[in-house]
């Protein structure tokens, strides 16, 4: 019912791309793998922009319902201990909290979405039933419990990563809830209103994120009577479901699954007709157009691959594939510019290449690659720089290098000193590194579409800020020219993000569109001074 509910709701307000991805969370939803889903296509689950997921509480129902499949192997193998069945699933907790510590700083959105590294919670409760220890406290523990919880929920406001060591004490008050095992006359929770909540909790849950999706995606304010309403929304949704709907279709599993399959069968049909296209502003349709930028004729012009490759990528993983003669010919009778870094250098190019007509413009660029001479690190990476480096620079004419990439995705500590000494091994007044520029969790085009322009600022990641702020003092001790970029879109507190000609500032999580990048390079050209 719910997902019905979510897919109205989406198909009212998305548009039609939006709604064709929202089809594939409910697809995702329906088959319980939407914790995968959201794992390779959302930006993360604490991202400022995750509440335009529309089903992404789901996640953890499909972790619940994939730890199910598996939990009677679990329980046949825990009978053939018979004695050690619980010293067997502590085991396995061991096990899944160790992954959790070990692997959740370097991956913390795989630490967070799948079965391995969140198995612990879940199996706590099947320790909890196993074991033989009974507690003499039932009372007392119940009380202790709920107060650590509820201090828990007042104090702790965050916690990185997670799941981590913070997770333990709720998981593990909860346990000691349930291993309390008090009657219903004991209990703290006796209480005939707090009792019909938790009849209803699992509907309330189910229904409560559609309605904070629904403010997000409609770019309702979350003042604190909005967020009482829709609580209070959240609670009607959920007691109706329960009461009316759940019970409705307590059914067999064929008559579900065909229920499903039709429901999943309606909304293609409504998707793939594009039919919430009359209704959906034209201005946010137009947007969609930049979801293809990066494949569109002008964006390949832009990044300097028109009948050439100057812009190695993952498909072009290796020096052989890059254009030498073309993309560095130098030139007698103009000063030459190097355009020089990875894909946030490759997007300035044609722009440089504009604005700078005085000059000749060079490019050499690779994507996800830290501009440096290094032996380490992709095969596009380690020959294009190295070749540049070692090669190209000592052996030929280039008055002056932009070097830019989106530095904020760096884990070498080493960077600046590495940057630093290859600047000077050319020339510190030939050398400009370009600043950090701002990135979003989710693709910007979307961002465009659902949210208004004054309240985009928010949504630019602190990774980026914090990145900005770290070149910026780093290089600056070395006395290399560094050129701040990251606030050129605002002035005076106002920052534009969409042009008077509904061109959105990035195309996707961090690169600029061609209109904006002429923009930055014109900004760049008065700064360097060239």
């Amino acid at each position: 019912m719910m997902v019905i509910f979510t897919f109205l709701l989406a198909l009212y307000s998305e548009t039609p791309n939006g709604a064709k991805e929202e089809f594939k969370q409910t697809l995702s939803a329906l088959t319980f793998t939407s914790n995968i889903y959201y794992l390779l296509h959302s930006g993360g689950y604490f991202s400022a922009t995750s509440d335009f997921n529309w089903l992404l509480h789901t996640w953890s129902l499909s972790v619940e319902w994939q730890f199910y499949l598996i939990f009677p192997l679990i329980l046949t193998i825990g009978n053939l201990f018979k004695h050690y069945k619980s010293h067997f699933y502590l085991l396995i907790i061991l096990c899944s909290v160790l992954l959790c510590v070990l692997f959740g700083k370097s991956h913390l959105s795989a630490n967070f979405y799948l079965l391995p590294t969140r198995m612990w919670e879940l199996m706590i409760g099947a320790y909890v039933s196993a074991s033989r220890f009974k507690n003499p406290y039932g009372k007392q523990t119940e009380i202790v419990a709920v107060l650590v919880l509820v201090a828990f929920f007042l104090f702790v406001k965050e916690s990185a990563p997670w799941p981590g060591g913070m997770t333990l004490i709720p998981v593990l008050a909860t346990g000691a809830i349930i291993h309390a095992n008090l009657s219903n006359s004991e209990t703290l929770f006796k209480n005939s209103i707090i009792q019909s909540i938790g009849s209803a909790s699992y509907s309330i849950y189910l229904f409560h994120w559609p309605v904070v999706s629904f403010m997000a995606n409609n770019s309702i304010e979350f003042t604190t009577l909005n967020a009482t309403i829709g609580i209070i929304l959240s609670f009607v949704l959920g007691y109706i479901s329960y009461k009316y709907f759940e019970r409705l279709f307590n059914k067999s599993y064929a008559y579900l699954v065909s229920a499903a399959a039709a429901f999943a069968a309606v909304s293609f049909g409504a998707t793939a007709t594009e039919v919430n296209k009359h209704w959906v502003s034209t201005s946010s349709i137009a947007l969609e157009k930049f979801k293809s930028y990066a494949a569109s004729p002008e964006g390949i012009r832009q990044f300097g691959n028109q009948n050439r490759t100057c812009f190695l990528s993952t498909k072009t993983n290796d020096i052989s594939f890059f254009d030498k003669e073309v993309c560095l010919k130098s030139a007698e009778n103009k000063k030459n510019i190097l355009v020089l870094g990875d894909s946030h250098a490759a997007e300035l190019y044609q722009s440089v290449n504009d604005i700078f007509p005085d000059y000749n413009v060079m490019e050499a660029a690779a994507s996800g690659c830290m501009p440096v001479n290094s032996k380490n690190g992709e095969k596009r990476c380690t020959d294009l720089f190295n070749y540049i480096y070692n090669d190209f620079l000592v052996n030929n004419k280039v008055d002056y290098i932009l070097l830019s990439a989106n530095w904020m995705v760096n884990k070498d500590h080493d960077l600046g000193k590495k940057l630093t000494e290859v600047i000077n091994k050319i020339g510190k007044d030939k050398v400009f590194i370009i600043g950090q520029t701002k990135t979003f969790s989710i693709d910007f085009y979307k961002i465009a579409q659902k949210t208004p322009e004054s309240k985009i600022e928010k949504l630019v990641t602190k990774e980026s800020r914090l990145s900005n702020s770290w070149m910026s003092e780093q290089l600056a001790q070395s006395g290399i020219n560094y050129i701040d970029v990251f606030d050129l879109n605002c002035n005076q507190g106002r920052c534009n993000y969409i042009d008077q000609d509904n061109v959105p500032m990035m195309f996707d999580k961090n690169h600029l569109t061609k209109t904006w990048a002429d923009s930055y390079v014109k900004h760049i050209r008065t700064r360097v001074g060239i």
